[in-house]
């Protein structure tokens, strides 16, 4: 790696089909020389798109992420059920969708949004008693899961050409689209099976311009910092305040800062920045200020 390597920061990565997001983060660990890398949100290996991956002090952001809602792009296959619900897995059961007007996938979408509960898939990194449900289901076992309470903001029909069709669904993290669209082909009749999911947005990251795998390997250490995305604009849609006084800037390093000229309104969330544009905490403004995190930048 040639010119400098920043030491914390954040990647767009666009994960591509056949690589695990696993596989993603390590080639990013590889690429920045750091251990300490996490993603905000797995993507399956069959699915492609937007993977933030995020190193060293950044990594103590990620859980922040993983609040944002998620939008895809999913295309599936009505009259085909498979045992993993994607293209990926056997078939397991066929039926005529030629019968399915757009008419009753757009009644049937009504009730796929707001709260909606599913039964995780059997292929999944779930864990039932220490193990993950993938393991039980290369096995050919199948274990009783309990249902888990999602929250869909949008599941909109794109189009429909029997026997595909595509939606744009904006949801939640951990809520599985795979699950979703199968939930919907039994609600229509005939099943149906995810064949192509692309994650577009993650909150306020778009996918546009994100770094391919092939990418990150040509860059050297000056073009991955015009790249990489800064501490202060990891959470870009919190409201930032600027400490510029030394000695508060240090109270907040130390984690002693009480807000002593009531900067943040009780209730809200705000990025702390120094008169350098380094992203000194993540804070919470009430009676008594909460620091949530202290990054402690210059």
């Amino acid at each position: 790696m040639i010119g400098p390597v920043p030491r914390s920061g954040m990647l767009r990565m666009h994960k591509p089909p056949g690589v695990t997001s696993r596989r993603v983060v390590d080639r990013v660990r590889r690429a920045v020389g750091s251990r300490r890398v996490g993603h905000a949100g797995t993507l399956d290996p069959f699915a492609e798109g937007l993977l933030l991956v995020a190193w060293d002090k950044a990594t103590a952001l990620v859980p922040y992420l993983h609040i944002y809602p998620k939008t895809y792009l999913v295309t599936a296959e009505f009259g085909r059920v498979t045992d993993t619900q994607d293209r990926t897995g056997a078939t397991i059961a066929t039926a005529d969708p030629s019968g399915i007007t757009t008419g009753a996938i757009e009644s049937a979408l009504a009730g796929f949004r707001g709260k909606v509960l599913q039964i995780p898939p059997m292929f999944s990194a779930v864990k039932h008693r220490g193990r993950r449900l993938y393991e039980f289901a290369r096995e050919g076992k199948e274990v009783e899961r309990p249902s888990r309470e999602r929250e869909v903001y949008r599941f909109e029909l794109c189009t429909w050409e029997a026997p595909r069709a595509t939606f744009e669904v904006q949801c939640a993290g951990g809520t599985y689209i795979r699950t979703l669209i199968h939930d919907l082909g039994r609600v229509l009749g005939p099943g149906a099976t995810v064949t192509e999911l692309l994650r577009t947005t993650v909150g306020p990251h778009r996918l546009e311009g994100a770094l391919s795998l092939e990418e990150l390997e040509s860059l050297d250490g000056d073009a991955l910092l015009a790249r990489r995305i800064s501490l202060a604009e990891v959470l870009p849609d919190w409201p930032r305040v600027t400490v510029e006084e030394p000695r508060e800037a240090d109270a907040i390093r130390c984690g002693s800062w009480t807000d002593p000229r009531g900067l943040l309104a009780a209730g809200g969330e705000y990025r702390i920045t120094s008169a350098a544009g380094g992203l000194l905490a993540l804070a919470r403004g009430g009676e008594r200020t909460r620091l949530l995190r202290v990054l402690g930048e210059q």
